[in-house]
């Protein structure tokens, strides 16, 4: 289903683990070269500012070639159908399968600007179409479009940005949908989205192993998945529900207790799990949304003066970061403040294998894509085995 070639993409990271272990002094250059000879990358990828130039030169050519077009047929009623922008995005996204079929571009500004033209120009043409029904008020149907075409786009072209709208759109459509079939379907919708993100948060972080094409993606739906947990309980998004709801301000929220527990506590329990876990996802939305949470707080209870509340929580976060930085100094239960100089013993196998194929070994063709990130091991990326 992805666009890319799978063993270019297991090369590709391979890659960047010799890069690593090169700058790290484990391999030399000799064995560097010896290894990324064999096991090739044909992607066309240039460097950060080319690729930002290439997506902003593909964004103007498109945008001016989708004005030609648009002149050529001022003439007719064409402009403002629906059609219109889908019939650009159509010629957008056959562009974008060229590029990446024929001239092998990966990430390098050309596709990505192709993918976010086509999905921005599909998504015109849907918002066009369902503002003609029910004074544009079908926003589960339209959502549940954006989600489909979202999630075919994440899973072709592997892209963060796709993936953000995909889930962003799921939880959208189901909120919508929800609210709008069911007689108690507003009271309710907090607990509902609350049980929907929380399973699918579960599913991304299930065993990624067989789709570690899409690892990115799934960071991206697990971020998603807890700002949207924690957006479902939120006091402040719970009252202004119900003000719209009513058409009052301030109403009376059932639960109130609840929804405020959860505002200041969840960003807390991120923190904690993400400590316990070792999860930098987990530890680094629960820090932001301790902010939210704060900001929350301030809204409905002013007991100091903004200026002095940020001086205050800013002195003792710098205070809270110099004592873990002077703790940490020292390796304690897993954590430390300095860079790990060594990763895993295990990973370091699989290195050691590619230097002895080199060293002992005829030619072998490119590694397939297989389960674990460097394309062989039995144990889930815990080590290598013979099958390598």
């Amino acid at each position: 289903m992805i666009a890319y070639n799978q063993t270019w993409l297991a090369n590709l990271r391979l890659q960047e683990i010799l890069k690593n272990d090169l700058s790290k002094g484990r391999i030399s250059d000799a064995e560097f070269k010896a290894i990324t000879g064999k096991y090739m990358v044909g992607f066309f990828t240039p460097g950060v500012f080319a690729r930002i130039g290439l997506f902003i030169v593909t964004c103007i050519v498109v945008l001016f070639a989708g004005g030609l077009a648009a002149l050529m047929a001022s003439s007719s009623n064409v402009l403002v159908s629906p059609g219109f922008p889908v019939f650009l995005g159509l010629l957008s996204y056959a562009g974008l399968e060229l590029m990446v079929n024929i001239n092998k571009h990966y990430r390098s500004g050309v596709d990505d600007a192709l993918l976010f033209t086509t999905g921005s120009l599909f998504l015109a043409g849907l918002f066009m179409l369902f503002s003609t029904y029910n004074n544009g008020s079908n926003y589960a149907a339209l959502f549940g479009i954006a989600f489909i075409l979202s999630a075919v786009f994440t899973l072709r072209f592997a892209d963060m940005l796709t993936s953000a709208a995909c889930c962003v759109s799921f939880f959208a459509f189901v909120y919508f949908t929800w609210t709008g079939f069911l007689s108690f379907g507003m009271a309710t919708a907090p607990f509902a989205m609350m049980l929907v993100s929380a399973g699918v948060y579960w599913l991304v972080c299930a065993d990624r192993n067989k789709y570690i094409n899409y690892e990115n993606c799934f960071i991206v739906g697990q971020i998603v998945c807890l700002v949207t947990l924690y957006l479902a309980g939120n006091y402040y998004i719970i009252q202004s529900l119900s003000d719209d709801l009513h058409g009052q301000t301030n109403t009376a929220i059932p639960f109130g207790a609840f929804f405020w527990a959860w505002t200041i506590g969840i960003p807390f329990v991120y923190v904690a799990f993400g400590i316990k876990k070792k999860d930098a996802i987990l530890l680094r939305v629960g820090l932001l949304l301790i902010i939210a949470a704060a900001l929350t707080f301030r809204n409905y209870y002013h007991i100091l003066p903004l200026d002095i509340t940020l001086t205050i929580v800013g002195a003792i976060l710098l205070g809270v970061a110099y004592s873990m930085t002077r703790y940490l100094k020292t390796p304690k239960h897993g954590f430390t403040y300095a860079e790990p100089k060594e990763e895993n013993m295990m990973d370091n196998l699989k290195v050691e294998s590619l230097l002895v194929a080199e060293s002992f070994s005829t030619p072998a063709s490119a590694p397939t894509d297989s389960g674990s990130k460097f394309g062989g091991g039995d144990f889930g990326g815990g080590g290598s085995s013979d099958s390598f």
